[in-house]
């Protein structure tokens, strides 16, 4: 298989993808977007921030790929039934959904909002359950199809803040493991990626503090923050046909957090 057309005849339809313009710092969305385009698929792009998507998708298509931008509140599912029927209207048919759209916290068990907990938890659960539900026909239709969602290594382990962000990471996992299991008779296949810690705008704040970035380098033990075309290549895999007898998995794509923090080593003995 040429790895240039992996995405030949495929329709995709990505969630917080606004971010996608080339010449800025892009996110998740953006990279997996314009390497599926450049790959041969047909992009849905879909976001609330209408600008950014609308100047993005302009963008891709002045560069000859078949794209649309199309609003989208993951909690909506009148909304999410209007993308799809826009996305078959547009490109007749739906073979993949990346689920992106996400929040977080910063504030501890103790102390979080709730308001800003149930906010966290509905956006990274209820809207993916949403979504699912939306393109199965869609996607049954056009032969099966792949639903990637993205979780995060916070899905892994606890720490010392962003507790709902961690537990609605942590529940996406179980939700694609399920997922895989219930949608595989309609020849739908469901995975999830789970990045590290990565330059994204999601986590600028965070980047353009010193003491906050270099205290993650140091503890990544290939010793640098991801970038998002490293996690655009997990998610075009294992959406693409490469990944066709894997279904209800987990790729980590961090660097080696989860599998030991650097520094956690024995010391060297005489």
């Amino acid at each position: 298989m040429n790895a240039r057309n992996r995405f030949e005849g495929k329709v995709a339809l990505l969630t917080g993808s606004a971010s996608s313009l080339r010449g800025s710092r892009m996110g998740f969305g953006g990279c997996t977007a314009w390497k599926m385009l450049e790959e041969g698929a047909k992009v849905v792009i879909t976001d609330v921030q209408d600008d950014k998507g609308n100047a993005s998708a302009e963008q891709m298509r002045s560069e000859g790929h078949d794209a649309i931008y199309t609003r989208l509140d993951v909690l909506d599912e009148s909304n999410w039934a209007d993308v799809v029927d826009r996305t078959l209207a547009a490109f007749g048919r739906l073979d993949i959904l990346v689920n992106l759209a996400g929040a977080q916290d910063r504030g501890t068990l103790y102390d979080v909002d709730v308001e800003e907990w149930r906010r966290v938890m509905e956006i990274s659960t209820t809207g993916i359950l949403l979504g699912t539900r939306a393109v199965i026909p869609a996607m049954t239709e056009s032969g099966g199809g792949s639903i990637v969602n993205m979780s995060s290594m916070a899905g892994k382990f606890a720490g010392e803040y962003g507790s709902a962000y961690a537990m609605s990471r942590s529940g996406i996992l179980h939700f694609t493991r399920a997922s895989a299991i219930q949608l595989a008779k309609f020849g739908i296949r469901a995975n999830s990626v789970l990045p590290g810690w990565v330059h994204t705008p999601f986590t600028e704040h965070i980047c353009e503090v010193d003491s906050e970035r270099d205290w993650r380098s140091e503890r990544v033990p290939l010793g640098r923050w991801g970038e998002p075309e490293e996690i655009a290549n997990a998610v075009c895999f294992l959406t693409s046909d490469e990944a066709s007898y894997i279904t209800g998995s987990e790729l980590l794509v961090d660097g080696g957090v989860t599998a030991g923090f650097k520094g956690n080593t024995m010391p060297d003995r005489d």
